[in-house]
């Protein structure tokens, strides 16, 4: 093999992630309803039937195959909150986040119009609206931690340089959190807003 295989063999190679294998896309709604002439965001409590039971969250879920991260946004309020794609009216992607590369979650922030409340109750456990102007005017409260390399106990440090005393990275990272009404609000949810 020279120079000219390898060229023949990489041309047109895409980019690939280094943890492809586990990565999951997702994708979630910023919900925006109109109460009382003001913008109001709405609230997912998860059921204890799905993963993270009873936290609060956008509604939102995994990419299917082909399907683009707004389809996706879209798809899964619409079975989240019993509604139909023409009541979602998609406003404007806002960010894609990643956990260090294993999950991707992509925003967007759109209005419900005409919701009537209902809900799936196998995935959800109740909603509720929070005023957008309330964290306008609020700060979350904000904990600095540290995301650090955990070692099994026969971890080889001999055959690194500098053994036990290595300098891995540490990644830090605040944590948000948000209570009104009687809820807590945190984790990636409190980083999107």
């Amino acid at each position: 093999m020279d120079i000219k295989d390898i060229r023949a063999t990489v041309s047109g190679h895409m980019q690939e992630y280094i943890f492809a294998e586990g990565t999951r896309f997702t994708a979630v709604l910023i919900p925006l309803l109109e109460c009382g002439g003001q913008p109001h965001i709405l609230f997912e409590v998860r059921s204890s039937d799905v993963a993270q039971a009873g936290e609060v969250s956008f509604p939102g879920g995994h990419l299917e195959a082909g399907e683009s991260a707004q389809q996706a946004a879209v798809r899964e309020t619409c079975e989240e909150l019993l509604l139909r794609e023409e009541q979602i009216e998609v406003l404007a992607p806002m960010h894609r986040m990643t956990d260090r590369g294993m999950l991707v979650i992509d925003s967007f922030i759109g209005v419900l119009h005409d919701y009537d409340g209902r809900f799936l109750k196998d995935e959800v456990a109740r909603i509720f609206t929070v005023p957008l102007s309330w964290f306008i005017e609020n700060e979350p409260e904000t904990y600095p931690a540290e995301m650090v390399v955990k070692t099994p106990d026969n971890f080889p440090f001999e055959l690194i340089r500098g053994g036990k005393n290595y300098p891995f990275l540490h990644f830090p990272r605040n944590f948000y959190f948000y209570r009104v009404q009687g809820e807590v609000i945190w984790g990636i949810t409190a980083e999107l807003l």
